[in-house]
């Protein structure tokens, strides 16, 4: 049978070490924000600024190309910003950081998008966008110029325009680099003709540091089609820092969403790019919607918050490359002078795995959550529900008590699903929301006996007190019971007297099942009261 979309995806993902990069176009901002296209956005500045001829001149005297007719509309917009009224109060914000001719039009463009950057009202978008605040990458290139991306990843550091980027230290983790600029920089703008020449003189420096990226993390392309001519320029100067064999080393790396509004289902597939002669294979993701695609990209897990990863790297690549490092770090080869990890930010250890295992570094396990299910140790509900519950491993967990304490249960009592909690991937919100009654029943020889259970013992304490601590018995008759049998207090009672059954050997898993069967009970309907 063929594999559905996320779970194929989600296997290619999972082959490379690196988590992924998106390359993002316009095609995105066009989405959520409802921006225009280059050539839209055009014909409505020469409308909005008051220029002399209409739009239709200027392209016909650049010959439908665009950065030429950006760079004629520039050429006539300079005159009439500085001199007319209308344009007195951004003369008087950025006539002093006017560095070129074209820096008023740039100006005036960044007031443009930066004033239109509202959602778009759509639900699918919605559900997309809560879903793409939670995706777990390494950074993002784009070439859009809105400040969009920025927002949605607080945490990632900004590199504007070539000149940032190759000069700069790159860590390749939780940066966005914004390659064309950005309205918070109007001058930065890859806008004219002149500043697409610029662009491709230097594009060679910039394709070198790329170069890493394209080769270590897969990228995903979303916002462009097949044929963009930025695309089309960046890999081709990639290609040409690679030898022929380098060059298989993309292979699967590249992965490009096209869009298209008559697909009913995501699919994915082998395909090919030709790059100046070279053919270059990728993935071909064809949907109308980027639910899945976010959603797999959510779920790929990472170990360390991205600042916290990205602080790490920064701090190691300071220590090793300046002589007089800033960095508060400890490196060391043994547990002698442990002391010394009091003064340190961060702790690199060469063969210390086993001794650091040794020495214990824990946080909350599954065990102490059921325990805390029972016998209430007041912890910070949002913070166990944010931090804890989404990373502990097993089959039986008590979810409910703090997601309930938290407020961040349903009326139903299950999690919304375009809820707005980072940590809750769409596939611990799907894990919370399955749990029903039937994921506590016994296995089939005692389910067998449910009919015979429940016309045996009219209460949970009956049944207890008939079966004379035959705790197999009571453990696995207990979810058979009809709910309204189940006395919680008695319930709560039996399990805090037997709690040592956590940790036995032949009843533990049943025992803990027990517990999720009360913490169930107990506060999963609460919420809709």
């Amino acid at each position: 049978m063929k594999e559905d979309f996320n779970s194929e995806f989600s296997k290619h993902i999972s082959k490379f070490s690196t988590s992924p990069f998106l390359f993002i176009g316009s095609g995105f901002s066009r989405r959520y924000l409802g921006l225009p296209t280059w050539e839209s956005l055009l014909i409505q500045q020469c409308k909005k600024l008051g220029l002399p001829k209409p739009y239709n001149y200027y392209k016909s005297n650049a010959n439908s190309d665009l950065p030429k007719i950006a760079s004629i509309i520039g050429n006539d917009f300079n005159g009439i910003w500085w001199s007319n009224d209308k344009f007195s109060e951004s003369r008087t914000k950025f006539e002093d950081k006017a560095e070129t001719k074209y820096s008023p039009l740039k100006y005036e463009i960044s007031l443009s998008i930066d004033s239109g950057t509202e959602l778009t009202d759509n639900e699918v978008n919605k559900e997309e966008l809560n879903l793409l605040k939670k995706i777990n990458i390494d950074g993002i290139i784009t070439t859009n110029w809105d400040v969009f991306l920025e927002n949605i990843f607080p945490d990632f550091n900004k590199f504007i325009g070539q000149e940032e980027l190759i000069f700069s230290d790159l860590y390749s983790i939780g940066e966005i680099y914004k390659i064309h600029g950005c309205v918070s920089k109007p001058n930065s703008l890859v806008l004219t003709d002149e500043d697409y020449n610029g662009f491709e003189d230097r594009n060679q420096y910039l394709a070198a540091k790329l170069l890493t990226t394209f080769i270590e993390n897969p990228v995903i392309f979303i916002g462009y089609s097949l044929d963009d001519k930025n695309i089309q320029l960046i890999l081709k100067s990639i290609i040409k820092c690679l030898t022929k064999d380098k060059i298989e080393k993309l292979k699967d790396r590249l992965i490009f969403c096209q869009w298209d509004p008559k697909v009913t289902k995501t699919s994915i597939i082998d395909s090919t790019i030709l790059i100046s002669g070279t053919v270059l294979p990728i993935k071909l993701i064809t949907l109308n919607s980027y639910v899945d695609v976010y959603t797999v990209l959510a779920d790929n897990k990472r170990k360390l918050p991205i600042r916290v990863l990205r602080q790490m790297k920064g701090m190691v690549y300071d220590f090793v490359k300046s002589n007089s490092s800033k960095s508060k770090i400890y490196v060391a080869d043994n547990l002698d002078n442990i002391e010394k990890l009091h003064n340190a930010e961060f702790v690199y250890g060469v063969g210390l795995k086993d001794k650091f295992a040794k020495v214990g570094i824990k946080g909350l396990e599954l065990i102490d959550v059921l325990s805390d299910s029972i016998e209430d140790r007041e912890w910070e509900p949002l913070q166990i529900s944010k931090l804890c519950l989404p990373v502990l491993k097993g089959k039986y967990i008590p979810y409910f008590k703090h997601l309930y304490l938290a407020g961040l249960l349903n009326k139903d009592g299950k999690l919304d699903k375009n809820i707005d909690v980072d940590e809750f991937s769409p596939a611990f919100i799907e894990r919370v929301n399955n749990v029903s009654i039937n994921s506590f029943y016994p296995v089939k020889n005692y389910i067998k006996k449910r009919g015979e259970v429940n016309s045996t013992y009219s209460t949970f304490k009956e049944l207890i007190k008939s079966l004379n601590s035959n705790h197999l018995h009571i453990i696995m008759y207990t979810p058979l019971l009809q709910n309204d049998k189940i006395n919680l207090e008695d319930l709560n009672s039996y399990l805090v007297e037997n709690k040592d059954l956590l940790k036995d050997s032949k009843l533990g898993t049943h025992f803990r099942k027990l517990i999720c069967l009360y913490d169930f009970l107990k506060y999963k309907n609460k919420a809709g009261l």
